[in-house]
């Protein structure tokens, strides 16, 4: 590559923007969408539940259903799916809407608390506004009092099924669909006793809505409220959290590297650049990818791919093989106990390799240096942005500071034991939501701590036993391993 060519691309790459986080209510702009094959499935108005861990994009998808504008630019990729012919209405977002919108956590509160409806029916009444909303039924316009609509809807079951089936059979006959989004179901309640009552009436009500052809329920869920047993403690809940039920949003290698590639492809000042880059590499030509998307090769073929970065990277982390693969050991440093890389880690990895001094050889963009500063970077804010949704883990990660991993657990709990972190846990209720597990196991122990960690990915137990911390939080832990990424000090 020549000089001019790699300055244009490490310019293109210290202008990534790893998206910050999103609510179900702001849509994304259409040039920081790219629709992975595989998640397809999770915008299916057929599948319900869909599942994921911080950053995989939940809200993010939410926001890009529930605008008509990114709602049709994503059909296109997924036309299958006819999203272009579908309304939809956002059921929850844990944020204040507009006075038609979803109820916020303070109107449940003075639904289910103050005014003493049943759960079951405050959700019918918010499925029934969003589904009445797409073929101009009118009902009454506010969920609360004695004329609101979750009151109408308790005074008469039967009206209420009769005017769905309406509604339904209008849609059917139509060809449309609507479909009613849930997002952020951790902010449904104060504690976790009440997020799982109501998050429960939400999904035994979405099951009874099974039998509507047109009216479809989606639910985006974090990780460990779909795991929690006490959420599924009805009949048939199977049916909507089995795992051939539910769709587990994931970032596959390919689907980031491909993220990466259109945001280079479509960089103003460096997309050329990267264009005679992928010829030379792979002889695809990149094309409009605005308009017709990235080619199939680099969004399907890990090794055209591969092929491409050696070219931004070089092929190896040092003289040869046995150091690693550019290409893989990106991934590998990024990846949680489940092997996981949210897209914001990702790029932000990128951004940061790209600024780390000058390569060794002019012709790159990225040096190994780079890489691992910028495995460095991506911990930090790959941990700030989980402690987004677990407020508790810093309280968690800090007392492991030069612990060495892969360790017995005894070493883990003595750290958690000396610095008293189950007490500041426990004094911090109110802040944050605590682990969802000490609401299962009764006071809590240094082991409930170990099961969070474990749940969520922060944490790996090996066939020996002992625990293991994956580099993309182990690094912004200042936690040691043989031969691993160094910590900054």
């Amino acid at each position: 590559m020549a000089k001019m060519e790699t300055d244009r691309i490490r310019a293109a790459l210290s202008r990534l923007e790893p998206a910050p986080s999103h609510d179900a209510t702001v849509p994304p702009a259409t040039q920081q969408i790219y629709t992975p094959p595989g998640h397809e499935a999770a915008l299916d108005p057929e599948r319900v539940m869909v599942i994921g861990g911080r950053g995989t994009g939940k809200s993010f998808w939410s926001a890009a259903l529930l605008n008509d504008h990114t709602r049709k630019f994503v059909s296109r990729s997924y036309p299958r799916l006819q999203l272009d012919q579908c309304y939809v209405a956002l059921g929850f977002a844990g944020v204040d809407t507009d006075a038609n919108g979803a109820p916020s956590r303070e109107e449940l509160d003075d639904l289910i608390d103050t005014d003493q409806h049943q759960a079951e029916k405050v959700w019918r009444a918010v499925f029934l506004r969003g589904a009445a909303r797409a073929v101009g039924l009118e009902l009454p316009g506010q969920l609360r009092g004695p004329r609101g609509l979750v009151a109408w809807v308790e005074r008469d079951a039967a009206r209420v099924q009769q005017k769905l089936r309406e509604i339904d059979d209008t849609l059917t006959s139509q060809n449309r669909r609507v479909i009613v989004v849930f997002d952020a179901l951790d902010r449904l309640g104060r504690d976790w006793g009440q997020i799982r009552e109501r998050t429960r009436a939400l999904l035994q009500v979405t099951l009874a809505f099974r039998t509507y052809k047109s009216i479809k329920p989606k639910i985006f869920l974090r990780v460990d409220q779909a795991d929690d047993a006490g959420v599924a403690s009805f009949p048939d809940a199977s049916k909507l959290l089995s795992s051939g039920a539910r769709v587990d949003l994931t970032w596959e290698s390919r689907d980031l590297y491909g993220l990466l590639y259109t945001l280079l492809a479509n960089d103003a000042n460096g997309g050329r650049s990267f264009a005679n880059i992928v010829l030379r590499a792979t002889s695809i030509n990149v094309g409009s990818v605005k308009q017709n998307g990235l080619p199939h090769g680099l969004k399907d073929s890990e090794k055209l791919q591969a092929q491409v970065f050696v070219e931004l990277a070089g092929p190896y982390m040092g003289a040869s093989a046995s150091k690693g693969r550019t290409y893989t050991w990106l991934h590998k440093h990024l990846s949680d106990a489940f092997g996981r890389v949210s897209p914001r880690t990702f790029l932000e990895a990128v951004l940061k390799a790209s600024q780390y001094g000058n390569t060794v050889e002019t012709r790159l963009a990225i040096s190994p240096a780079g890489l691992r500063a910028g495995i460095q970077a991506a911990s930090e804010l790959r941990v700030q942005q989980l402690k987004e949704e677990y407020g508790w883990i810093d309280t968690v990660l800090e007392p492991l500071a030069d612990q060495q991993v892969p360790c017995p657990t005894s070493s883990l709990y003595e750290r958690w034991s000396d610095a008293a972190t189950l007490d500041s846990i426990a004094e911090a209720r109110g802040e944050y939501l605590e682990p969802i597990e000490f609401s299962e196991d009764e006071g809590g122990q240094p082991s409930t701590i170990l099961k969070s960690l474990l749940r969520i990915g922060v944490a790996e137990r090996r066939a020996d036993g002992r625990i293991n911390i994956p580099d993309i939080y182990r690094v912004a832990a200042k936690m040691l391993r043989k031969g691993g990424v160094r910590p900054r000090r």
